[in-house]
């Protein structure tokens, strides 16, 4: 087997997004209770968290596009809050941009990624595919990809779409490309299911999860990553 593309997941895959993800909701509402108090009164977290369940039941479409969906949300929160339709698209930007910005800072990549992605990038094409919305170039991290596609663009992990932009990218066929990542069924299952070769990062050492699939190799530690891939062309 001959590798020329290489795709990966980013959230839990080449980062830990959690502390991230969280800086990033308090800073969001440090937002909203400096700008529109009688919103932070009318939805504290609790109550918010709630709403996003209740609004991604009712527009499951939108979940998959992240960005889109927390603006959506913001809007609403505001606009229920007495806030005029302008003003609140104005301050769901404004809110939103201050999340993105946390969410996209202190993405910290695991432990020898930084020097593992440099030795790859000198014999692959390395392209990112997430269901995320960080931003590499707030996060740094711009240097390790070729290209960064994300589901606020394409459909959202398991749908092909993805994986067939990154082929398509590249030139290359399915059976010329390998994908990363940590989620069986979004990463796994669905980079098998158009006929790329497939590792999952199993960082928690679990049981594989799924009866229909298996991925061609696993690796619970960055340290491990290029032995895995040329195990897999080696065969």
């Amino acid at each position: 087997m001959t590798l020329r593309l290489i795709t990966f997941d980013l959230d839990h895959t080449l980062w830990d997004p959690t502390d991230a993800l969280i800086a990033a909701e308090q800073a969001m509402f440090g937002w909203i209770n400096e700008h529109s108090p009688v919103t932070a009164s009318f939805y504290p977290p609790e109550k918010f968290h709630a709403y996003k369940k209740d609004l991604a039941a009712a527009y499951p479409e939108l979940t998959g596009k992240v960005s889109e969906f927390r603006f959506q949300l913001l809007r609403r929160i505001f606009l229920q809050s007495g806030h005029d339709s302008d003003t609140a698209r104005r301050m769901a930007q404004d809110a939103f941009a201050t999340f993105y910005q946390a969410r996209s800072t202190g993405l910290t990549l695991f432990e020898n990624v930084a020097d593992v992605m440099a030795e790859l990038k000198e014999s692959y094409t390395l392209i990112a595919l997430t269901n995320g919305n960080a931003d590499l170039d707030i996060a740094g991290h711009t240097h390790l990809f070729e290209r960064h596609l994300k589901a606020d663009d394409y459909a959202a992990k398991p749908s092909p779409d993805m994986f067939e932009a990154a082929l398509q990218h590249a030139g290359v066929e399915p059976r010329q490309a390998l994908h990363i990542g940590d989620h069986p069924e979004q990463d796994v299952a669905a980079a098998r299911a158009v006929g790329m070769t497939t590792l999952w990062f199993n960082d928690k050492e679990a049981d594989w999860p799924l009866a229909d699939c298996q991925p061609d190799g696993e690796f619970s530690h960055w340290s491990q990553l290029v032995q895995a891939i040329r195990a897999l062309e080696g065969n």
